[in-house]
């Protein structure tokens, strides 16, 4: 079975924008790939997810929890972000992203029973010349 119907160049360069998340967010579990990518070869998009323990998560996005549960408009601090790493991951990699911050808790509940690959925990090398 594949890790992911990722092309091995874009899956690198995913990887190393992955790492630099990584870093910023120190306190988090890292950036996961998650979604159809892993399933199929006709994903739609990639799926690229930051999970923060709860505490950490409330912490940088207050209220961002209670708004999901009650549909109550979007929060700046929250969207800006998401939405600016999407941006750069698509420029970084050429890839279809999706990005987004999650709470271990909704993560957990989301993704139970489905696979997740964690990227961007170490150096990596580059692939072979194709």
């Amino acid at each position: 079975m594949r890790a992911d119907y990722l092309h091995k160049d874009a899956a690198f360069r995913l990887t190393l924008a992955a790492q630099i998340i990584n870093d910023a967010y120190p306190e988090s579990f890292g950036c996961y790939v998650v979604g159809s990518v892993l399933e199929r070869p006709d994903y739609r998009d990639v799926d690229v997810r930051c999970i923060m323990k709860d505490e950490d998560f409330d912490r940088h996005f207050p209220g961002v929890h209670d708004r999901n549960k009650t549909n109550e408009p979007w929060h700046p601090r929250y969207s800006l972000l998401c939405f600016s790493i999407t941006a750069w991951l698509r420029q970084m990699t050429g890839l279809p992203i999706d990005f987004q911050f999650q709470r271990q808790t909704q993560a957990n509940e989301k993704y139970k029973g489905k696979r997740r690959n964690g990227i961007g925990n170490g150096l990596v090398s580059a692939p072979d010349a194709a």
